[in-house]
C-alpha cells in the first residue's frame, strides 16, 4: 500500500498537482494517529494545541497517555462539538469550540464536499463548487489571542488538520513570532482551488525561520517540521 501510495503521488509530482518535497532533518520519530513527533525533549511540562478534532481524538490521547502533557483541542464543527460534549475525556485534555484563523472574528467555513456529497463533519473556507449550502459564519481566534487568554508563552506541538484553512495559521504565527517547538500539518493542495505553491510558500516561510521537515507521510499530505534551535537546547 505504500509503494501504491508512493507511486501515486510522484505521478501527481510529475503532473504538478503536488509538491516536490523531502525531509530535512533526521531525529528520532514515533508515530501516533497518522502523525510523527520526535519525543527528543518532550516533559509532563509540555503544551499541545490540537488543530482540528472531528470524532478522532486518538493522537490527542496519545499523547496525554505517552507524555502526560496537556492538550488543548479546537473544532467549530457542529458535529465534532456534539460528539465532544457526548464523550468523556482525561482531565488534561481540554475542547474549545471555536476556530483559529488569521482573524479574532467570525468567518464564514463551508461543509467539505467530497465525492459530489457534503461532510458534517469538516469545514473549510474554499467552496466546494456547485453544491455550497449550509455555509457558516463561526467564530475564530488567532494562536496569540488565544495563548494570551490561556497564559501560554510556548507551544510545544502544534499539531493542525483545518481543511485549507493552514496557510493562514502559518502566516500569521510566522509574523507573531510565536515560539512553536514542533508543527504537523496536513496541507490541503489537492483541494482543486487550492495551489501547490501555497504549499511551497508556507514550508519556505517555515524553513526561513528554523523549521524543518523531520516526517512526510506517503500521501505527502502530513508533514512534521521541528524548530531546530530549540531541538539543540532541549
Amino acid at each position: 500500500m505504500d509503494l501504491y501510495r508512493q507511486l501515486k503521488r510522484l505521478l501527481k509530482q510529475v503532473a504538478g498537482q503536488d509538491v516536490w518535497t523531502r525531509t530535512q532533518f533526521k531525529c528520532q520519530k514515533v508515530e501516533y494517529g497518522g502523525w510523527s513527533i520526535c519525543p527528543a525533549g518532550l516533559s509532563v511540562d509540555d503544551i499541545v494545541y490540537s488543530l482540528g478534532v472531528g470524532s478522532d481524538v486518538t493522537f490527542d490521547l496519545a499523547m496525554i497517555e505517552k507524555y502526560q502533557t496537556k492538550v488543548y483541542a479546537f473544532d467549530p464543527t457542529p458535529n465534532s462539538i456534539e460528539w465532544v460534549k457526548a464523550s468523556r475525556f482525561p482531565d488534561s485534555f481540554h475542547f474549545f469550540d471555536y476556530g483559529v484563523s488569521n482573524i479574532d472574528g467570525e468567518m464564514t467555513l463551508y461543509p467539505r464536499v467530497r465525492k459530489g456529497r457534503q461532510s458534517k463533519d469538516m469545514l473549510t473556507p474554499v467552496k466546494g463548487g456547485v453544491v455550497n449550502a449550509g455555509a457558516l459564519s463561526i467564530p475564530v481566534k488567532r494562536l496569540g489571542t488565544i495563548m494570551k487568554m490561556l497564559g501560554h508563552s510556548r507551544i510545544d506541538i502544534l499539531k493542525i488538520d483545518i481543511e485549507a484553512s493552514e496557510y493562514d495559521v502559518i502566516d500569521d504565527l510566522i509574523q507573531s513570532g510565536i515560539n512553536v517547538y514542533q508543527i504537523l500539518v496536513e496541507f490541503h493542495h489537492r483541494f482543486p482551488s487550492v495551489r501547490p505553491e501555497q504549499t511551497r510558500q508556507a514550508i519556505n516561510m517555515l524553513n526561513n525561520c528554523g523549521f524543518k521537515i523531520f516526517d512526510i507521510s506517503t500521501t505527502g499530505r502530513e508533514y512534521s517540521f521541528i524548530n531546530i534551535a530549540e531541538y539543540e537546547v532541549r
